[in-house]
């Protein structure tokens, strides 16, 4: 025993001088030939591998200085970022990224670096460069979708670009609108004007939840529709249909082909060179980030087999005009968004802006020709005097996609599977017993039954008071409604490339305390 600790002592001993010489060596100053090398193999590393493992969850989130500060909104904050590329989001869980969306920091950036341009040298960004970045942002979303960009223009908002297609067609007395009656409440208010205005008349489709048959739910209420106003000789007064390819709430992806391919068969007959109805115009509001932009262009570039049909070939394809938001799920500013109208619908007096300006008059695009290179340029580039600068952002959101998130497939991926695993998390915790519509009619909103009973007398004001609550108490928002035909108070829940499953479990957890059906917070662990 004696013998063995001075041998041992010298082992450790050098054990320790090896160990020292390695830390030296691997931690010393790189000279620049070495810098040199590293930087060679780090460029000759494929780019698609650099983005395989992007940065996601509450890493992307930008904190305030104060982390105790109260929610009062002030200028006076001065957020310091652990992602430098993040979002600001101050003490706030946001679940409900499908209103308003999130900007992200360098995308702010860009758009205040437009403004600066712009209040500096007002008349050379207003007559020049804001119509050379207009142009080249509608090129390159025109690119992503593979439609042609004479086809697309930026405007404002879904809902400028639902009015601007609705108001700018000739209606008259007696016309029908069809839409289902999960529509957005903008395109019924302004179907309901439309019925003031000019007497048209209104079919609302109906829609049962929770939803257990899939697509047939709307496929076989659109058809028995569809055959109600054939029996009853309407068919030919079928103006406009107005499908939503992701319903805002509950918040359902359609099956838009299906849908306007049964539209397309049972009016036909009434389709002439003289009559294009109906007018199917698709609001994905929701899509544009969310769907997966080869389905999105898949859409709006038809179906070749349809096309064959000389009849359905006249209405340009399946699609009339469709249109999404930036700011929702594309991370632009608020006030950006996209609107296509198929090339045999541009006419000369269609469609217009909401706003006819004086740049639209002075080229006399709208009124006695059709200027065969692109006319919808003339008529939306310049709409009246504002910040145009949400618009031009686009292409840094776009950017901001793509060198920060690591592509649509990765952020695809990322909120997709988080989406799916908060949805069967949600259920299993708040034992609901059904669900509000299968996975896949759903992308990165979801909609769960809250455990509150559908015949509690009081349960809307109580899913009202939760909503207050958790933000009151919890720093989070989540939509929370009732739907109609069946009953049940539900949340719709937005995942997101900010967010991870911790977020969805705890507030699982807040949700059952308020109920009064689980433990307290303060007596548990949030994960």
């Amino acid at each position: 025993m004696t013998s063995s600790l001075p041998a041992t002592r010298h082992n450790f001993t050098a054990a320790i001088w090896i160990f020292g010489f390695v830390v030296f060596f691997l931690c010393r100053p790189a000279s620049a030939e070495t810098s040199q090398s590293v930087d060679l193999l780090e460029e000759e590393e494929p780019a698609a591998t650099k983005k395989d493992v992007p940065v996601y969850g509450h890493a992307l989130l930008i904190h305030p200085n104060n982390p105790d500060q109260d929610k009062s909104f002030t200028i006076t904050r001065r957020p310091v970022s652990s992602h430098p590329n993040g979002f600001f989001l101050l003490n706030y869980t946001n679940f409900n990224h499908g209103s308003f969306g999130a900007c992200p920091k360098p995308v702010l950036e860009y758009q205040n670096q437009l403004r600066q341009q712009q209040e500096q040298q007002p008349d050379p960004f207003l007559r020049k460069r804001y119509k050379q970045l207009w142009n080249e942002t509608r090129v390159r979303i025109a690119q992503s979708w593979k439609v042609p960009y004479q086809q697309l223009v930026l405007v404002e908002s879904a809902s400028t670009a639902v009015n601007s297609i609705l108001w700018s067609l000739e209606w008259k007395s007696g016309d029908f609108i069809l839409y289902f009656s999960t529509a957005y409440g903008m395109v019924k208010n302004t179907a309901q004007w439309l019925k003031l205005q000019y007497g048209l008349e209104i079919v609302e489709v109906p829609v049962q939840f929770p939803i257990a048959n899939g697509n047939d739910a709307y496929l076989k209420s659109l058809e028995a529709c569809l055959k109600t106003m054939k029996t009853n000789g309407e068919l030919s007064k079928l103006k406009v249909a107005v499908l939503d390819h992701v319903v805002s709430i509950p918040a359902i992806k359609l099956p838009i082909l299906a849908l306007t391919k049964l539209i397309r068969q049972y009016t036909a007959s009434n389709v002439s060179a003289e009559s294009f109805s109906p007018f199917i115009l698709v609001d994905g509001a929701h899509a544009w980030g969310q769907v997966p932009t080869e389905e999105l262009s898949s859409l709006l570039g038809g179906d070749s087999a349809f096309k064959d049909d000389e009849k359905m070939a006249q209405t340009g394809g399946w699609i009339d005009a469709y249109l999404s938001n930036g700011h929702k799920w594309m991370y632009s500013p608020k006030g950006s968004a996209v609107l296509w109208v198929h090339a045999s619908r541009i006419s000369r007096l269609f469609p217009e802006p909401t706003v006819i300006s004086s740049e639209n008059s002075m080229q006399q695009c709208s009124f006695d020709t059709v200027e065969v290179d692109d006319p919808l340029y003339h008529r939306f580039i310049y709409t009246s005097t504002k910040d145009y600068t949400a618009l031009l952002s686009l292409a840094a959101a776009m950017d901001f996609r793509n060198d920060v998130l690591g592509g649509d497939v990765a952020i695809h991926t990322y909120i997709r599977n988080l989406a799916l695993q908060a949805k069967s998390h949600l259920m299993q915790v708040w034992n609901t017993p059904i669900p509000m519509a299968p996975n896949d009619m759903e992308e990165y909103m979801i909609n769960v039954i809250l455990p509150i009973s559908k015949d509690d007398e009081n349960k809307t004001e109580v899913g009202l008071a939760l909503q207050q609550w958790l933000y009151d108490q919890h720093d989070m928002y989540a939509v929370i409604a009732q739907e109609p035909s069946s009953g049940y108070i539900y949340t719709r829940l937005s995942a997101q490339v900010y967010l991870e499953m911790s977020d969805f479990i705890r507030l699982g957890r807040v949700v059952l305390e308020f109920l009064g059906l689980g433990v307290s917070t303060t007596e548990m662990t949030v994960v």
